[in-house]
This record gives C-alpha cells, sequence and structure tokens, in this order.
C-alpha cells in the first residue's frame, strides 16, 4: 500500500501547478467529499490515504472561500 506521506521530503518529489476554473474547483471538492464519505478505511487503504484525503479537502475549501472573499 502507499504511504502518501513516506515520500514527501525525497528530493525526487515534484510541485505540479494546474489550472483551474472555479466550477472545477467545486467539483474536485465535491469528489473529495464523496470520497471521505465512501472511504474504506484500514486495513483496505493505507490511514495515511485518509488523511491526505483530508488535506485535499480543505486545500479545495480553501480555494472556494478565498474565491469567494474576492469576487462576490
Amino acid at each position: 500500500m502507499e504511504d502518501f506521506n513516506a515520500n514527501s521530503q525525497d528530493e525526487d518529489d515534484f510541485d505540479y501547478q494546474v489550472n483551474f476554473k472555479i466550477e472545477d474547483v467545486h467539483l474536485l471538492h465535491h469528489c473529495v467529499l464523496k470520497r471521505i464519505e465512501n472511504w474504506e478505511g484500514s486495513p483496505a487503504r493505507h490511514p495515511s490515504e485518509q488523511e491526505h484525503l483530508w488535506y485535499l479537502r480543505d486545500s479545495l475549501y480553501r480555494i472556494i472561500l478565498e474565491y469567494k472573499f474576492e469576487n462576490l
């Protein structure tokens, strides 16, 4: 099973930058929420995956809130 946190300090890690419209961010946020709801849990999935999903959920929500603050 893949441990999402194990390789976070490797020099071979890459950072990517992607351009999305806010609608795309909303859709990704929704998908992550559904994945969290349906997460199989340990031992079927590594526990760090759930932590990573929480991180993604929160990061995407921060983007949504920032967009609302600056554009609404």
